[in-house]
């Protein structure tokens, strides 16, 4: 019996393509801002400076408000694909 030569993916609907763009959005934003946030805190550490609590909440709005907009226009032009004329041979 041979291996078929192509997948078969099931169609995905609007509202899976909108929540997997969120996630990877959302998952690649809080990773840059955990890795930008200990980089930074490492070199205030580092020069011996201290960094008042409420300075994290600022950036941390700042990346979400980014990764709302930026999702938001990545979902816009998906919506407007078929799913078929992007898995099609």
């Amino acid at each position: 019996m041979e291996a078929p030569n192509r997948i078969v993916m099931a169609p995905l609907k609007g509202r899976e393509l909108v929540y997997m763009i969120l996630f990877m959005t959302f998952f690649t934003a809080l990773i840059g801002y955990g890795l930008s946030f200990g980089m930074v805190t490492l070199m205030i550490e580092l020069a011996r400076s201290r960094l008042p609590n409420y300075a994290a909440m600022i950036p941390f709005g700042m990346v979400l408000l980014i990764a709302g907009i930026s999702s938001h226009t990545g979902i816009g032009k998906v919506l407007k694909i078929e799913p078929f004329d992007i898995f099609r041979g």
